[in-house]
């Protein structure tokens, strides 16, 4: 088809109701789109461990973009050219060095593998942990590899010095954004070319569909290269200010199925 479009959907905020959840109509509407020829792949901050439910949900074939870009790969597809994107093991333990008493916790991620830097029950809900395998210590005894995601947890009101630092000792080298709102405590760092953007781009390389031919759907800060990036950029109702900013068309809250409201207002579904 001439008009085939690559959907790219974000999950937290977006496709999913709540933390677990994604109601049957969103289920429905996405997989109309697809049986119609177009192409949708998630593009999420989580792992791909917690995000393969709703891909095996949603019946998808296409590769997935997780840790906000930081890894890509296809299920489907064993000669997909897979990126992972890596963070130097030597900058997280130079952090700690150097600022460890403004982090209360802290983990870092490599494919399935969990490094917790304290063992405690309120870094949990972050992590994800069904399906992955979790190691806990101090990161100079533990962590041997570089990891795809390295995620602080500051003390309360420190988060203005640990911005500080990143930006005198880091510029250039990593980059970070302060979660917001109830996570105000919890500072995401990663690689400069780490986003879903550059994600998008090499998804539509790999099909040879062009970017005018892209939707992308989110709500978070995460969100806001994809949706610049995208020939259509959509954002939810419940969204960052950020990404409202830069999309086109603004649809429904994700608590009220906004992403089947847009995708059959666009594909004239009903």
């Amino acid at each position: 088809m001439s008009n085939k479009h690559i959907i790219f959907i974000d999950l937290d905020g977006t496709a999913l109701y709540d933390w677990e959840t994604m109601t049957d109509k969103t289920v429905a509407t996405i997989k109309k789109v697809t049986s119609l020829g177009h192409i949708v792949c998630i593009a999420t901050g989580r792992p791909y461990r917690s995000s393969k439910v709703f891909y095996d949900k949603l019946e998808l074939r296409t590769p997935i973009i997780n840790y906000n870009g930081a890894l890509i790969h296809h299920p489907y597809d064993e000669h997909f050219d897979e990126i992972s994107r890596e963070i130097n093991v030597n900058y997280i333990l130079k952090v700690f060095d150097e600022i460890g008493h403004l982090i209360e916790n802290a983990f870092c991620e490599y494919y399935e593998n969990i490094f917790i830097y304290k063992e405690s029950e309120d870094i949990m809900p972050l992590v994800h942990p069904d399906g992955g395998k979790i190691i806990f210590g101090e990161f100079k005894n533990t962590l041997h590899l570089n990891p795809n995601g390295f995620i602080l947890l500051t003390y309360p009101d420190t988060y203005p010095d640990v911005e500080k630092y990143f930006m005198e000792k880091f510029a250039g080298i990593l980059k970070f954004r302060n979660w917001g709102g109830e996570y105000q405590q919890i500072v995401e760092v990663y690689t400069p070319e780490t986003n879903k953007g550059n994600a998008m781009q090499f998804i539509c390389d790999y099909y040879g569909i062009p970017m005018e031919n892209t939707i992308a759907i989110g709500d978070g800060e995460n969100d806001v290269e994809m949706l610049k990036q995208a020939g259509f950029g959509v954002a939810m109702e419940n969204g960052h200010p950020s990404v409202k900013e830069v999309a086109k068309f603004i649809t429904k809250a994700n608590t009220e199925d906004g992403v089947a409201y847009f995708l059959k207002t666009f594909f004239n579904l009903e």
